[in-house]
Parts: structure tokens; sequence; C-alpha cells
């Protein structure tokens, strides 16, 4: 079967190490959409931070957000498929982890929330200039996150960003108590927590489903271990070269690096263009 989506992480994969949307990436994607081709956007970040280059982009109708537990049809405002977690759940992932000193963001209706609280000690975790502005503007804080979830009908992830090895150790040992959990990893720095059941191939597997297509029509490209399950299951499943390991492992093909525009690579190899 011939290409019919392209379902694409962001972060390693269509973005350049400057998180940046290249002139030959860009090109490619708009050329695939001239063909008819869906492009999808499938990220671990919440939906309100998807970079404006490819929110904009014209033939966008939908973004697989927060690993797969959030699928967007553009410009609605309620996703049209979810994998949430309930709120009693995220509560308790809260207190096993409340009292050790890491970023605890909270995706929630499409935006990435945490507490105010937060913002006394930004300075004390390593995080890059450019990331840390981010809190307050492109994350939104509350005075007490316990109250806001059971406010809210669900969380679609929970992130804990920039920790070192060793507190890495500690989350993982203390979320080991909770049942019910998918956890992964976009970087080495972070644990992405979801819903047991919730990825990017579930969400692709949702969405394909509302809009009638199989997914061996489906290309799908990623470079981390939370790509794996879209990779492995697509019918034409596409690692970058800068891409883990595992990644490489379960994918039909290796690309070019994100660097490299290996993006548009795979598309012209595999869409017939």
């Amino acid at each position: 079967m011939s290409v019919k989506l392209i379902a694409l992480d962001m972060d390693g994969t269509l973005l350049n190490s400057k998180s940046e949307l290249s002139e030959g990436n860009k090109k490619a994607l708009e050329k695939a959409m001239q063909a008819g081709i869906l492009v999808v956007p499938a990220t671990g970040r919440v939906y309100s931070t998807l970079p404006e280059a490819v929110k904009n982009l014209p033939g966008v109708k939908y973004v697989l957000s927060s690993n797969g537990a959030a699928v967007y049809q553009v410009g609605q405002q309620k996703p049209i498929y979810t994998n949430f977690m309930t709120a009693e759940k995220a509560i308790k992932i809260h207190r096993a982890i409340e009292d050790v000193h890491c970023i605890k963001e909270f995706y929630i209706n499409g935006y990435g929330y945490f507490e105010k609280k937060l913002l006394d000690c930004i300075d004390t975790f390593d995080i890059l200039p450019a990331f840390r502005k981010f809190y307050g503007i492109k994350k939104l804080a509350v005075d007490n996150i316990e109250e806001f979830i059971q406010q809210n009908d669900g969380v679609e992830k929970i992130n804990l960003p920039w920790i070192t090895a060793a507190l890495r150790t500690e989350l993982l040992k203390r979320l080991s108590t909770v049942e019910g959990l998918a956890l992964t990893s976009s970087l080495g720095e972070n644990i992405e927590i979801n819903n047991e059941g919730a990825n990017k191939g579930d969400g692709l597997k949702g969405l394909c489903q509302k809009i009638g297509l199989d997914m061996s029509e489906v290309m799908a490209c990623g470079d981390g271990c939370n790509d794996l399950e879209m990779i492995a299951e697509a019918g034409y499943g596409i690692a970058m070269a800068n891409g883990d390991e595992q990644v490489k492992q379960k994918a039909k093909f290796v690309t070019l690096s994100n660097d490299e525009d290996g993006v548009a690579y795979a598309i012209k190899k595999f869409c017939c263009f």
C-alpha cells in the first residue's frame, strides 16, 4: 500500500538540533501534503507547546500529543481520542514523588501545569536558559496541583524533566509503587509517565480508526524510546540516524539524522516523489 499518513516526532526527528524546522524538511512536508498525504505531528509535548512553524503548516489537520494520550483535531478544544490517567491515579503519583526535588509537569486539557512554588527554586535546577523561560509562559502555574487535578477530567501525562541519574533511580523506585503506568523517556534526562497502554502507537491507531486508515498505510519517523510503539506498528517505521539503538532495531529503515533533513530523505524514498 502507498503512504497516506506520515506521523512525525518533533524533537530529534523533524526539528534539528536548534529546535528549528529546516527548509528542506518543510518543502518535503508541503510536497507530501500537496499529494494528499496527511502529515501528523506525533510528540511527547503537550498540544499547546507544539512549535508554531509546525502547527501553522496549512495541511496539518491532526496532532498526536502527550505520547498519544491525546489526539487533537487542529482548531478544536477537545481531543478526538484520549487515553488519560484518572485524577485518583495522578494524585497517587504526585504523593509518591512529592518530596523529591525535581520539576513536576502535569499535562491537562492540552496545557502543561506546575505548582507555583516551583518558580521560587527554578534556578536550582540545571535547565537550559531557553527552556527556563517556558515556566510561567508556555507552561502555567497553579497554587495546588492536586486540587487542580481534581477539578479536571483526567491527566494526559506527567513529565519529570532535567533529572540526574541518581534522581532517576529514586523516582523509578517510588513510581513502582503505583500500578497501571507506562513509563518512557524522549531524552536521557527525563521520565514521562502515562496511563498504562498510552503511547504514540496507541494514539496513532486511535486516529487511524477515526479517519478510516490502516496502519499499513502509515509512515512513522522517530528517534527516542517514546517512539518505539508507533515505529513498530506503522507500515513504514523509520528511525533517525541520531536515534536510540532500540529504535533503530525496531525500524524498517534508518534515515539520515535530524540535522541532515532525515525526514525529507525518508519522504522522498517512500512516498515516490
